[in-house]
């Protein structure tokens, strides 16, 4: 079986879903030191089986990964332009008191 140690090794899908007791027993029985378990057509890698507990120690680096990713987006579109609060309660229809 394909793990964290051999990343190249890509198992086929029908192999790895005829594996995936296997795969879920050593997640139990290893957890996270397990790694992921890639698989995908012709051994080309497009998805991976990974232990819940890897993505229980991953998940606040994955959230922070897609946080900065969306402030790269929002740079990107960026045009510059800057509102004053009176500015953006006109544009928003608010009245301010």
């Amino acid at each position: 079986m394909a793990t964290r140690t051999d990343l190249r090794a890509v198992l086929p899908t029908g192999e790895a879903r005829a594996l995936l007791t296997s795969i879920t027993a050593q997640f139990r029985a290893r957890g996270a030191a397990c790694g992921p378990v890639l698989f995908g057509s012709h051994r080309v890698p497009e998805a991976a089986l990974v232990p819940y507990e890897l993505v229980e120690l991953l998940d606040p680096i994955i959230e922070d990964l897609v946080i900065a990713a969306r402030v790269r987006e929002r740079r990107a579109a960026d045009d510059g332009r800057r509102y004053s609060v009176d500015e953006a309660a006109e544009e928003l229809g608010i009245t301010l008191d």
